[in-house]
């Protein structure tokens, strides 16, 4: 039968479950700490090495406490969406995520007002963010890429190898890490890319290698569902009688028919048909066929304009001089007919657009075009004597491109949790002049929560007197931090340690917000039997259950 659990217990079971799987994420923070090993009997093989704190809480599906267990899926859910929207921050979010709630629940026990508390705090982290944005400088040399990046992954051979990539391509280039071999590697491609489904493999039959190369190539560029024989046949002869060498058609569908038509093309030595099939939700697709008409100098064929199969024109089409295609994407190397000034133009919409807007994943869908029209791209092959080795490094350097490209494009931070300490004394400010009891204690929590990062990160390092250490760097000039390394002070953005400022400030709303909205919870029904939700955030809304737990 269903269990419900109530208060006192309530709260006293989700600080369990929260210092749980706190204390399996908090230990990743910092430059001076090893990987975790993962070892799960589910997986086979070699341990999983895991130092991030997001894809660690992750792993943990399910507590053996169930009420404890409560606690630690909040948690988690708030670490991998942060780990999953910005790349790094997860073990940070822990940290402020602990300290919050615990020093929450505290004032509650003494009779606070948890919804009046929540207020109060989140009231509390504006003025947190706002004292981290007075802190942000950009980033403005290559060599200032360098010590960015060897501060995210705390390894020289990777950070001298993107701090070269994106000197080449900019912020929004786009970088893919790739398993590799026995030694760190990367190289450029040019040209611009899209991901993409090839109906049939017909096309590579009889061809060396999965990857075709196309030739002045005419492009069609279409939402079409395409099954007219004839009119494929007209199009594929105007084309050719044009002195292309092959055809590129990208559309929604391909009957059987248009793909045995292709088969029968694909024995043809002078001339090349290509079937192309946008991949991604709509919005994606359509981006896609907008880029690519940009810089082929095409038109995008609408269904819903009036536009068919059956009027195609060769006016209508795009051109390339050098393509290729494979089975999961293609990609435009040289010769597109679009003009050049027009895609600049695009381009500079694109960035004002991204500066201007807050929903990340429009903002990833506006950097993904950025990179795309620009043109240019790198994969990194990580390296390592094992699976497991190689699956950490090259989890390592995805990370350190997201956290460095959020770097490049919003400022940095002075890091080793400095800038949140720097954030005491706007807090401080309006500690004192409120008379609130509830704003009192929130300015309180969060003067707190505002140190836990570095007093984590100076006992990752073994340092035996974290306090003495704080009053050292809160009393030097703004910008001073601890070296960990160096076992000094030191200017954080001269050594070039410095986070990024929007993965700091992501961390910060969740740590804080996500512990601000746990202390509320009053109740906690346990199902019989519930599903056990493999993602955070629990079951996908069409199963049958919604998740391990119900909050109220």
């Amino acid at each position: 039968m269903t269990r419900v659990l109530s208060q006192p217990h309530t709260r006293d079971a989700l600080q369990a479950g929260i210092d749980t799987l706190a204390r399996a994420v908090v230990p990743t923070l910092g430059p001076l700490t090893g990987p975790v090993a993962l070892d799960d009997k589910n997986r086979g093989g070699s341990p999983e090495l895991l130092d991030d704190g997001g894809t660690i809480a992750r792993r943990i599906l399910q507590l053996d406490d169930r009420d404890a267990d409560v606690g630690a899926m909040l948690l988690r859910e708030t670490l991998w969406r942060q780990r999953e929207v910005y790349g790094d921050g997860a073990a940070t979010a822990a940290a402020l995520y602990q300290t919050v709630f615990a020093e929450g629940l505290r004032f509650i026990a003494a009779g606070g007002n948890a919804m009046l508390l929540r207020q109060a705090l989140d009231a509390g982290l504006k003025t947190v963010l706002d004292e981290l944005r007075k802190q942000v400088h950009p980033i403005a040399t290559p060599d200032e890429i360098t010590r960015l990046a060897l501060s995210v992954c705390g390894e020289a051979d990777i950070a001298e190898t993107l701090a070269d990539i994106f000197d080449v391509l900019g912020p929004h280039g786009a970088i893919e890490a790739r398993d590799g071999g026995r030694d760190l590697a990367h190289e450029f491609f040019l040209g611009s890319h899209w991901e993409s489904r090839v109906p049939s493999n017909i096309v590579f039959e009889g061809r060396i290698g999965e990857r075709i190369e196309l030739n002045n190539t005419a492009w069609l560029i279409s939402d079409f569902e395409l099954d007219d024989l004839n009119a494929l046949v007209a199009l594929v002869s105007d084309v050719a009688a044009a002195g292309h060498d092959s055809l590129a058609i990208v559309a929604k569908s391909f009957s059987e028919q248009m793909i045995a038509a292709q088969g029968a093309n694909s024995r043809m030595e002078d001339f090349t048909l290509v079937y192309l099939e946008p991949t991604g939700l709509v919005d994606e697709q359509e981006a896609a066929l907008e880029d690519l008409a940009l810089i082929t100098g095409g038109q995008v064929l609408r269904t819903i304009s009036g536009h068919n199969f059956e009027t195609v024109t060769r006016d209508l089409l795009g051109e390339s001089e050098l393509a290729w295609v494979d089975r999961n994407r293609f990609g435009i190397i040289a010769g597109g007919g679009g003009e050049e000034k027009a895609v600049k133009r695009e381009i500079a919409s694109l960035e004002s657009i991204y500066k201007n807007s807050e929903d990340q994943r429009r903002r990833e869908l506006l950097r993904t075009r950025i990179g795309r029209l620009r043109g240019g791209s790198a994969v990194v092959y990580a390296a390592g004597s094992s699976e497991s080795e190689m699956r950490y490094q090259e989890d390592k350097i995805t990370r350190t491109i997201a956290a460095m490209r959020a770097a490049l494009l919003e400022g940095v931070l002075p890091g080793g949790g400095t800038a949140l300490l720097r954030c005491a004394k706007g807090l401080r400010e309006r500690y004192e002049a409120s008379i609130d009891l509830h704003e009192r204690a929130a300015r309180q929590i969060l003067m707190r929560a505002a140190e836990a990062p570095c007093r984590m990160l100076l006992a990752n390092a073994g340092h035996e007197a974290p306090a003495i250490v704080l009053a050292e760097i809160q009393a030097g000039a703004n910008g001073a931090g601890y070296d960990l390394r160096a076992g000094r002070i030191v200017d954080m953005r001269d050594e070039g340690l410095v986070d990024s400022a929007t993965v700091l400030m992501a961390a910060a709303r969740n740590g804080i917000g996500g512990a601000a909205l746990a202390l509320t919870v009053d109740t906690i029904v346990h199902r019989v039997n519930p599903p056990l939700a493999i993602e955070p955030g629990g079951l996908p809304s069409g199963a049958p259950d919604i998740g391990n737990i119900e909050l109220k």
